[in-house]
């Protein structure tokens, strides 16, 4: 995958956490893989579920901070999930 293509979909999934986690405010949205690509889809069209699931794949189990909204992924049942919300300010 080429350097461009690496850098925008990592601008299309922390826009969209940005988001989400802006929208749900104190709560947290829940979803998986594939309800993420479909989020995404107000930032851009260009960010494929197999793309989010690589991701997903790299922090299994693992929480990750960035641009103010933490990223927990996570398993419920055989499903790929993907906790977002906004980061503590304390």
């Amino acid at each position: 995958m080429d350097r461009y293509k690496t850098d925008n979909n990592l601008r299309i999934i922390l826009q969209t956490a940005q988001e989400l986690a802006e929208e749900y405010g104190k709560h947290s949205w829940d979803g998986d893989c594939n309800d993420f690509t479909q989020a995404s889809s107000s930032v851009s069209q260009e960010l494929t579920n197999l793309e989010v699931e690589r991701l997903w794949d790299e922090y299994e189990e693992q929480e990750l901070l960035a641009g103010g909204v933490t990223f927990t992924f996570h398993r419920k049942g055989r499903d790929k999930m993907i906790k977002i919300q906004q980061a503590d300010n304390n």
